[in-house]
């Protein structure tokens, strides 16, 4: 049996400044600036509800760092490599895969990686996405039927259909290969305790709302070649602080308390300004971008010419400078600008508010009284909801978003709600516009499971037969360049249409110090790397 990680009761509070200059919530090293050369020491704003990674995916720092996959995805060229499978073969188009394993991987509890192993790996997942545990994993696994361990180093794995998102689903953390005695766990202690994973970090210390502890691990020498390093870890301990403040985070970052800070905007990196002993990391995202996503089953939405109005309407690139800071640009795409199946689709998205206006006459709404729209009785009022707590997200931007539809004649109602409230509407049909904080998958699926309406969690949409079969025709095609003209034609009629109203792709902005070095995003914004971040360019 493993050891579970150790657990302790939070420190006694302390005035805010002195947490920041004196270190008062103490760290492994006890010493407010510096730290150990090995010790790399993070401020990050939210406590995991969940240490299990395939039950939990908004908090995949946590759960990354004890896992490996069995491929991944080179961050300079978006192509899968090895992992813990050194080989690989897509049999029956798609609708099979066979993964060959590198000999020697171990758990950190000391059982092996084997065929057997990862077989079981995929059934579970399969068993807690039918129980409603795991559901992105679950749609990963679309169409799964069996995997089956050929022999000692060989799985195979069978779907029903065509697969074609699969192989890069095995280089997201939610397919992160757990030992046998972590299968053995129930989810509720999985979410509790964690899970064992072969990688380069063990759990070691969690601490309510106050901090989590990696351990490194001794004797890995399994990465990837793109990760840069080869061995153990880098850093001998990973201490991630909990401050939700930003200012703070910022703050500790300055006074040398932590070597890098999450989510930090323009506020705090106000307070950098002038330093030379920090630096500004921008941590593209590989998404779905910041969006209004469309009821189009509501009577005024189902008008295209409304929905392409709003479209037109919107300054993307004077939304993105005047209300948001680093890392912020205007979307050219539905998906990020570093998604591998992302295309300049700028024209389509460009500024054009006299076409926004002649498209509402041209479709019977006039101009009433009041400067509010009407047509058939019916005036063109809208409502926006959004989560005043999203990332990102700020009331002066939505301020901005509704004072330019007004000038269109479109009357748009802003109607915060909280993120339980945003559920229950996304469950119902009960809504016409909400702001979509973009959800991360480098996949073309990822654009299906928003934008399909066979897919997607946000209910009350009106079938569009076009895109729908489009992006199932994708999700089958395992031809390259097949499937991206598929996803092509399919985003191009979305934008047309206005199924979607793409607004900002946004990078995570981290602050950290000048002698932090080796810090990448394999995959995405919210899963670095931390295997080989050192100090002064430092390694073991």
């Amino acid at each position: 049996m493993t050891r579970a990680p150790r657990t302790g009761r939070p420190l006694a509070a302390c005035a805010a400044a002195a947490l920041v200059l004196t270190g008062c919530g103490g760290t492994a090293t006890g010493g407010a600036t510096g730290g150990a050369p090995d010790e790399l020491r993070i401020a990050y704003g939210w406590y995991p509800t969940c240490f299990d990674y395939a039950q939990s995916n908004p908090f995949a720092l946590f759960g990354r760092q004890v896992l490996d996959t069995l491929l991944s995805e080179n961050p300079a060229t978006g192509e899968l490599e090895p992992y813990l499978a050194e080989s690989w073969e897509t049999l029956d188009a798609g609708r099979a895969y066979e993964f060959t394993l590198r000999e020697g991987v171990t758990f950190s509890n000391g059982e092996e990686l084997t065929a057997e192993v990862v077989a079981d790996n995929f059934r579970t997942l399969w068993d807690l996405a039918e129980r409603g545990v795991s559901t992105t994993p679950g749609a990963y696994l679309r169409g799964f039927e069996q995997a089956e361990a050929l022999d000692a180093r060989t799985v195979r794995v069978e779907f029903a259909e065509p697969n074609a998102g699969f192989l890069q689903a095995n280089t997201e953390g939610q397919f992160g290969i757990i030992a046998p005695e972590s299968l053995a766990a129930g989810p509720e202690e999985r979410c509790a305790h964690g899970t064992i994973g072969s990688g380069p970090f063990v759990l070691a210390e969690t601490v309510q709302d106050e901090r989590i502890v990696y351990e490194r691990r001794e004797g890995y020498d399994w990465a990837p070649a793109a990760f840069g390093h080869r061995g153990e870890a880098v850093p001998a301990e990973v201490t991630i602080r909990i401050v939700p403040e930003e200012s703070l985070r910022a703050a500790g970052v300055l006074a040398g308390e932590y070597d890098l800070a999450y989510s930090v905007t323009e506020a705090g990196l106000a307070q950098a300004e002038g330093r030379d002993d920090v630096t500004t990391v921008l941590a593209p995202d590989r998404s779905v971008v910041n969006t209004l996503v469309v009821n189009t089953g509501d009577p005024v939405l189902a008008d295209p010419a409304v929905r392409q109005a709003i479209q037109r309407g919107i300054d993307r690139a004077e939304l993105a400078g005047t209300f948001y800071g680093a890392g912020v640009e205007p979307a050219t795409d539905v998906v990020s600008r570093g998604h591998r199946f992302h295309t300049d689709h700028s024209a389509l998205l460009s500024h054009d508010p006299e076409l926004a206006r002649a498209l509402l006459e041209d479709a019977g709404w006039a101009t009433g009284e009041d400067g509010v729209r009407v047509k058939d009785g019916q005036r063109l009022e809208l409502s926006l909801t959004y989560v005043g707590t999203d990332i990102g997200s700020t009331v002066s931007g939505w301020e901005y978003l509704q004072s330019r539809l007004a000038g269109l004649g479109i009357a748009l109602t802003l109607q915060p709600v909280s993120p339980a409230e945003q559920s229950d509407l996304r469950a119902s049909a009960d809504w016409q516009l909400a702001v979509y904080q973009g959800a991360s998958r480098g996949d073309a699926d990822g654009i299906a499971a928003f934008y399909s309406t066979d897919f997607t969690h946000w209910q009350g949409q009106a079938p569009r037969p076009e895109v729908d079969a489009l992006l199932a025709e994708q999700s089958a095609t395992v031809d390259p360049r097949r499937r991206a003209a598929l996803v092509d034609e399919a985003v191009t009629t979305i934008l047309e249409q206005g199924y979607g109203i793409p607004l900002f792709d946004s990078a995570q902005v981290l602050l950290a110090r000048t002698e932090v070095t080796g810090l990448t995003f394999p995959v995405n914004a919210w899963e670095p790397l931390l295997y080989a971040v050192g100090k002064d360019g430092g390694e073991r």
